[in-house]
């Protein structure tokens, strides 16, 4: 009997993909440098590896029917900025040494989870940035080095394809958040870091800083609908990228609001222009993934938040509480 292979299965998304798989009844065999953070985990068989070496790249895919490259170093925007260097460095062995392994395993398909980082920043310099559609990412353009090393895969993908006649797919993930993602520090997503700073606010009012001034636009996909995305998009026949994002644009002003109302507090804006941002406006557009699989991530903003935000909330109080232990 063969595997599904999730890299980076001990991460935010990789947990929720690994739980779906084995509820839809794959035999599944995680992969990631640390075990999951939140709970042991569903998968069958937890292998710790570093993907960065080629060896243990090929031993964490043998045997698997489909892998689903998930593994990456990365984090939210403080992240990106503190160590671009080796986001680029790590990333491009652990891409380049699952795919390779891939090949030579004769894996039957294989998903890489690139990200809406590869898009030309020309395109999102305004809040009302037109949505992201495919095919616009030459002249090349990416975020930061964490948008290099994504495009480049891609790049090398098409090339395996092409040379090897490999069935690699290819989904551009746009901002999932969700419950058991990291909420803290520098590799906390805005979103998550948002609902982490709300949640430490001490009584039912206070100020929380908020980096840049609040125009800034998103569309943020629920963690669900992500996997539904990657699983649909790994039983297609689909060769070129596909956006798995939310076309549900919100500045961050009124996401903060948002969030206060889930809270059920009263949270002022401390706007930090200063602090890094990110592109002005980056939104999702899913026409081809409804032409091509037939479906759109569909889990509205609102949905999403009264999921998430309680998640978020009761490890703060948790973390509160051992501290006062």
């Amino acid at each position: 009997m063969t595997w599904t292979v999730v890299t980076g299965a001990g991460g935010f998304i990789g947990s929720h993909l690994v739980r779906r798989l084995v509820r839809d009844g794959h035999r599944v065999r995680g992969v990631d440098l640390v075990p999951p953070r939140y709970g042991p985990g569903e998968a069958q068989e937890f292998v710790i590896a570093d993907l960065r070496d080629a060896a243990q790249a090929a031993r964490a895919v043998a045997g698997a029917d489909s892998v689903f490259a998930l593994a990456a170093n990365m984090g939210g925007i403080g992240w990106t900025h503190t160590a671009p260097a080796e986001i680029l460095h790590d990333n491009l062995l652990i891409s380049t040494h699952t795919i390779e392994a891939c090949r030579a395993a004769g894996v039957r398909t294989t998903v890489y989870t690139s990200s809406a980082c590869v898009y030309p920043a020309s395109l999102q310099r305004e809040p009302d940035a037109a949505p992201l559609a495919e095919d616009p990412v030459f002249p090349a353009e990416p975020d930061m080095e964490y948008g290099w090393e994504k495009l480049t895969t891609e790049i090398l993908c098409g090339a395996y394809r092409r040379s090897h006649g490999m069935d690699i797919k290819t989904a551009r993930l746009h901002a999932i958040y969700g419950p058991l993602g990291t909420y803290t520090g520098p590799r906390a997503k805005s979103l998550s870091m948002l609902c982490d700073k709300v949640a430490r606010i001490p009584g039912d009012e206070g100020e929380i800083e908020v980096w840049g001034d609040g125009t800034q636009t998103r569309s943020y996909c629920y963690v669900d609908d992500c996997v539904e995305g990657l699983i649909r998009l790994a039983r297609s026949d689909v060769a070129e990228p596909v956006n798995i994002g939310s076309e549900e644009r919100v500045d961050i002003a009124s996401l903060v609001e948002r969030i206060a109302g889930v809270a059920g507090k009263k949270v002022r804006c401390a706007f930090a222009p200063d602090r890094p941002v990110g592109p002005r406006g980056r939104v999702s557009d899913n026409t081809r993934c409804r032409e091509l699989l037939g479906w759109a991530p569909e889990t509205s903003l609102a949905a999403g938040l009264e999921r998430t935000y309680p998640w978020i909330e009761r490890q703060v109080l948790a973390e509160a509480g051992r501290a006062d232990a």
